[in-house]
């Protein structure tokens, strides 16, 4: 049997939410760097908490899906923002058919329940509550955006994920809806001098 999977047993048998010390964990052969390494890996999966330098505590798991169709993909801007504790699964798409328009600078799309197309973007597993509750702290959950879950389709198959949908979205009749939002410089640049050229101009 691996470290890794010694470790977990061990950390399996401790009382939940109990604050214990790294070294609680004892096994022959298995050096400091190497057993402090895999705890910070199952701080990242969700099954432990590091509350602070050489102490940690058992958590209930925690899974749930999360779509993402901006800023939050890979490659984009606020991808960190994901940070370690959640694993990418995939490209994926919405089973219904939303419209999908972006800020007047080009920096941020957003979907409202309107039926234009099936949104491209990329599935999650979230496996800490706190990151949860990050993400809809950057994402200004409830009062700009409302987290819901909806049907996406991966290559895993149809499964339910939350979203990020606005519902008093304010959209000018000029604004065409999208169905994928792509990271392109260029167009946000052009994007911005239009928005203050209008400002300018109004």
């Amino acid at each position: 049997m691996s470290y890794t999977k010694k470790v977990h047993r061990i950390v399996q048998s401790l009382e939940l939410n109990k604050v214990v010390p790294f070294s609680a964990v004892k096994i022959d052969g298995l050096s400091v760097d190497t057993k402090r390494k895999i705890l910070h890996r199952l701080h990242d999966t969700g099954a432990i908490t590091i509350v602070k330098r050489g102490y940690f505590k058992r958590e209930e798991p925690f899974s749930e899906l999360l779509f993402v169709y901006g800023s939050l993909k890979k490659g984009f801007d606020n991808h960190n923002v994901l940070g370690h504790s959640a694993k990418r699964l995939g490209k994926a798409r919405t089973v219904k058919k939303f419209s999908m328009y972006e800020d007047s600078f080009g920096n941020y799309p957003y979907i409202v329940d309107e039926p234009y197309a099936k949104i491209k973007g990329e599935l999650y597993q979230i496996t800490r509550a706190e990151l949860m509750q990050k993400i809809d702290e950057f994402e200004g959950a409830p009062d700009y955006y409302i987290r819901k879950k909806i049907e996406v389709k991966s290559h895993h198959g149809v499964q339910r994920a939350f979203v990020y949908i606005r519902e008093d979205a304010e959209i000018s009749d000029e604004q065409e809806p999208l169905k994928e939002w792509v990271n392109n410089i260029d167009y946000k640049l052009e994007k911005l001098h239009s928005a203050l050229d209008a400002m300018i101009e109004g």
